[in-house]
């Protein structure tokens, strides 16, 4: 049997509203884009041992069935770099549709120090995800390709379901400056078109979520104050900070989403308004390569400081965890706070080089 391999590099957003494939292909046609559309329902059975050895090396393990055929996938450590998601990946057509992946099918090396003859016996399904798929294999310039999937269905362990409602933007080929820029071209347009936010979490970890019965992790408490002299020493702990706090920014809004209240906001306001500060004190000297974000960062504060009234007024009026949610939905899903997001993502790419050879596709 052959083996594929591939590493991705795709950008996951979750929905705020309701979306249809015909709108997303009316918004492509809108934006003059090329693209040819498809559809498959979509069936994946997770595996692990009992103790989740593969889970705590960071490797997914899946059979997905599609239309009769069959599909063995594993994906080792990669990393999510604030809703970018890279991943090697690799697949094996399977012919007599077994029960469990057969792990010898894969390259031998990808597996680090595991057991992997233990592991095999040990193997058992944790948890599975039903969906159908819309894909949009969008025909750009000089040849580069970008795939939109918007996957709509569920996830289930234990009895337990949770919905799946998301875009995953995929760059297909091209590895240029140019391929990336467009990759965040078509993310910006989407932000600003359909109520969005970046998806932290895979569908396998919302899945052993699921299994092990537990909610989004409070973040660890954000020590602004701590944090700012480090922030402001030199070019490389500028970055370093940078890439702390937006992804406890985005961990922040996971959490709060998950059981709105007003006393959880502080678990994202916190990181915020320390991107804002760090920007506002040390930009000219450590990120002049984008002189825009100091309207993006007044325009999100703006919000920021409104949605505080009206939860203040919300407090005082005895307001229900149900008025807290549409509150904080409201701002956690505004385009200006998302657009943000994605402009300090593509500075820390421009600093990581990703991928390989790739940097400074805005200079």
């Amino acid at each position: 049997m052959n083996t594929t391999s591939e590493t991705e590099i795709e950008l996951k957003f979750l929905f705020g509203q309701v979306i249809e494939p015909k709108a997303v292909s009316e918004f492509l046609y809108l934006q003059g884009l090329s693209f040819k559309q498809a559809g498959a329902k979509l069936k994946n059975n997770y595996f692990d041992t009992p103790g989740l050895d593969l889970a705590r090396n960071d490797i997914g393990l899946r059979i997905r069935s599609s239309e009769g055929l069959c599909e063995q996938t594993v994906k080792t450590a990669g990393r999510v770099l604030s809703g970018l998601h890279q991943r090697p990946e690799y697949n094996v057509a399977l012919v007599n549709n077994e029960k469990l992946p057969v792990l010898s099918l894969f390259p031998s090396d990808i597996w680090y120090a595991l057991d992997i003859a233990q592991i095999q016996q040990e193997l058992t399904a944790v948890f599975s995800t039903d969906f159908y798929r819309t894909s949009w294999e969008i025909m750009c310039k000089e040849g580069i390709v970008l795939e939109l999937v918007l996957d709509a269905g569920t996830i289930e362990s234990r009895g337990k379901q949770e919905i799946i409602a998301e875009f995953e933007l995929e760059l297909l080929s091209g590895e240029s400056a140019l391929a990336m820029a467009q990759l965040f071209d078509l993310a910006n347009l989407l932000v600003g078109h359909f109520k969005l936010r970046p998806g932290v979490n895979s569908k396998a970890a919302r899945g052993y979520a699921l299994w092990l019965g537990k909610g989004p992790d409070k973040p660890e408490t954000f020590f602004r104050q701590n944090l700012l002299p480090l922030a402001l020493a030199d070019r490389e702990s500028f970055y370093l900070q940078l890439d702390f706090a937006l992804a406890q920014l985005q961990l922040g809004v996971e959490y709060c989403l998950s059981s709105p209240g007003a006393e959880r906001v502080k678990v994202f306001s916190e990181p915020l308004l320390f991107l804002e500060q760090i920007f506002r004190e040390a930009s000219e000297s450590f990120a002049s390569s984008r002189p825009e974000l100091a309207a993006q960062f007044e325009q999100v504060i703006g919000l920021y400081r409104a949605l505080e009234q009206q939860l203040h007024r919300a407090s005082c009026g005895k307001q229900t965890a149900a008025g807290y949610g549409r509150l904080l939905q409201e701002f956690c899903y505004q385009g200006a706070f998302n657009h943000l997001q994605l402009a300090l993502l593509e500075l820390l790419i421009d600093r990581e080089c990703l991928p390989d050879g790739v940097k400074a596709w805005r200079e």
